[in-house]
């Protein structure tokens, strides 16, 4: 039997929308403030800015973000589905993101001091990577690892 790894599925073929990248996957995050959002994941963990859309009201209704390579977007609740945001529906996602990072303590610690809340300090886990879990202040779940 032929030994399988996690990564021997990954494919190598250019995405057909020039500027995705290899990005076959794109997460939504719905939330009430995208500017806020928008700042948070831009400013505080270092996601870069790709697009934003503003209403008729010039409030912004959408943005799309990239880490690395991945893109997410933000979504206005309410604008594009009738999906809560975690910080509406008083619950948190019932997913969590598993992002690397370069440096797990301090992207921990300046997510706590831009509002977010710690669940759980940075442990050694026993596959090998420092990891903490953080819940932002728009609801969503970030495990922050690092390989050690």
């Amino acid at each position: 039997m032929k030994k399988l790894t996690w990564f021997n599925n990954v494919e190598n073929r250019t995405h057909p929308w020039e500027g995705l990248g290899i990005t076959w996957l794109t997460t939504a995050l719905n939330v009430r403030d995208v500017r806020a959002a928008l700042d948070f994941y831009t400013d505080v963990m270092g996601m870069a800015s790709i697009a934003e859309m503003e209403g008729d009201d010039g409030d912004l209704l959408f943005a799309r973000i990239r880490y690395r390579g991945t893109n997410l977007t933000i979504n206005k609740e309410g604008w594009y589905s009738d999906l809560k945001a975690p910080q509406t529906s008083g619950s948190p996602t019932p997913f969590i993101f598993y992002v690397y990072v370069d440096d797990v303590v301090s992207l921990a610690g300046e997510m706590v001091q831009a509002g977010s809340t710690m669940l759980n300090e940075p442990e050694e886990m026993f596959w090998g990577d420092l990891r903490a879990r953080v819940q932002d202040p728009f609801g969503f779940i970030w495990d922050l690892a690092q390989k050690i």
